[in-house]
């Protein structure tokens, strides 16, 4: 029997048609316009455990060929309903056992880290503004000598 596997995405622009990422009102757009993709991987695919967040999503499964099924009615479908495509990097089947990268954290079966460049982001930008926000982030991601860190970041920041 297989273990667990996941499948990973990440929708890319085609043809420079769209709104750009970073743009705030994108989120928005985002989750309306990919709702009509919720639907059909819930109720016409339907998936036992699926993801998404923004344009990034994940399948997981322990059914390679139900997984490679749903790839390719998922593409099909991004593709002639929603006139989206794939990140060819992020298209992925991945055994669960195996590090999955999702939305800046490294995902294991024993646990999840933040991965090195948001980890650095986090110290970058660390202000007086956001110390909650990035301590929660910390706190929930990292092991006991990255929080340690990250407090004498702040004990700085506030001196």
């Amino acid at each position: 029997m297989l273990k667990e596997i996941i499948h990973s995405f990440t929708i890319v622009q085609e043809n420079n048609i769209g709104m750009p990422i970073g743009n705030l009102t994108s989120q928005i757009f985002a989750n309306i316009y990919l709702n009509e993709l919720d639907r059909f991987v819930k109720h016409k695919l339907r998936a036992k455990a699926y993801l998404r967040y923004g344009d990034d999503f994940i399948i997981v499964g322990n059914d390679l060929e139900k997984l490679e099924f749903f790839r390719s009615k998922t593409v099909d479908f991004l593709k002639n309903k929603l006139k989206l495509v794939f990140n060819q990097k992020s298209d992925k089947i991945l055994k669960l056992h195996h590090c999955l990268k999702f939305l800046g954290i490294k995902f294991w079966p024993f646990g999840r880290n933040l991965n090195r460049r948001s980890l650095s982001r986090a110290h970058q930008r660390l202000n007086y503004n956001n110390i909650s926000s990035y301590s929660g982030l910390i706190k929930q991601h990292c092991n006991r000598k990255q929080q340690k860190h990250f407090s004498w970041l702040v004990y700085e920041k506030l001196i």
